[in-house]
């Protein structure tokens, strides 16, 4: 596991950012949830803490892995010096994925938790979360400019939010699993073009 977690933050800018990302972006959207009790309907709190985990989730990613679902960028040029590549970039991908699920399944049980929201609503609003973040950054890899990835992650959120609105009546545990199966293909879709497009920009 620490070979894993030393080859993601390779690709971070510098060491503030993993603490930000590790510790300040999770206890901050943790800790905002009694502040806003005092204020707001617990419903309003739960779509307040699940439109920041999905821009946080989003934006952040600018700084690690933007850009590298396309061929000509440049990003890390200076890693593909190492005859270990291919091999740290899988491992720094692949812990991507478990943290980026490890820290939305957390934040929104605990949410979920504190705010006393039914398990059915929590297990839907949890699992379209991660859907809807694995399939923009899909899409947002192949740009590596702050205004593209501003738009798009806005454009998806507002395409989450009438998903949500559409999808709230139906059955949710359904739902749910088709949800599921298709974040999984994503995925899998997804490391099949980009570790093609980093081994070929790998050998150029």
């Amino acid at each position: 596991m620490k070979k894993y977690v030393k080859s993601y933050n390779m690709f971070f800018p510098n060491r503030i950012f993993g603490i930000l990302l590790y510790l300040v972006y999770p206890v901050l959207i943790v800790g905002s949830l009694f502040i806003e009790k005092i204020f707001f309907d617990n419903y309003v709190i739960l779509i307040t803490t699940t439109v920041f985990v999905f821009i946080i989730e989003c934006m952040a990613d600018l700084f690690i892995f933007a850009g590298y679902a396309r061929k000509e960028s440049s990003r890390h040029e200076y890693l593909k010096t190492s005859v270990k590549y291919i091999q740290i970039f899988k491992r720094a991908f692949m812990f991507d994925i478990v943290r980026r699920l490890l820290s939305i399944l957390i934040i929104m049980s605990v949410t979920s938790a504190i705010l006393r929201i039914p398990i059915n609503i929590a297990v839907f609003i949890t699992v379209s979360l991660i859907l809807f973040i694995i399939v923009s950054l899909c899409i947002l890899r192949f740009f590596d400019y702050f205004v593209f990835y501003y738009i798009i992650t806005i454009i998806m959120m507002l395409v989450y939010g009438f998903f949500i609105i559409i999808m709230c009546e139906k059955n949710i545990y359904i739902i749910s699993g088709i949800m599921i199966t298709t974040s999984i293909l994503a995925i899998l879709i997804h490391i099949k073009i980009l570790f093609k497009v980093i081994k070929e920009g790998y050998h150029d």
